[in-house]
């Protein structure tokens, strides 16, 4: 784990560890001292969304080798942010194409990262 002057690789996770379990028994001593009424966890159908996220990250998942990275994540922008977010259109296109041309510029030539080209290649 290494010391505070010199850490090594399991510094950062102790650290983070540490910090978890400190807020997560502060989280626990305040729900002791008040009562309140209990509340379902998700509203009447506020599981929907949720769920679509997940279908939206999985089918970005799938179809990342296939059509490459560039589509996928401008796809990906697009869903996600029409279906989850519900942001209007004008606002949509211009972010995702930003989006995805700063992730790549990010990750093909900063990073050097190979991404996956799909039929593209």
């Amino acid at each position: 784990m290494g010391k505070v002057s010199r850490p090594g690789p399991g510094f950062l996770p102790f650290g983070l560890a540490l910090i978890l379990s400190a807020l997560s028994i502060a989280l626990i001593a305040k729900s002791w001292k008040r009562e309140e009424q209990s509340v379902p966890f998700w509203p009447e159908r506020g599981w929907v969304r949720p769920l679509l996220g997940v279908g939206i990250f999985l089918l970005y998942a799938v179809l990342l080798p296939l059509l490459g990275f560039i589509l996928t994540t401008f796809f990906f922008l697009i869903c996600w942010m029409w279906v989850i977010e519900r942001i209007r259109w004008a606002t949509i296109l211009p972010i995702s194409i930003g989006v995805t041309a700063v992730l790549y510029l990010i990750f093909s030539y900063f990073l050097e990262v190979p991404l996956p080209a799909g039929f593209l290649s």
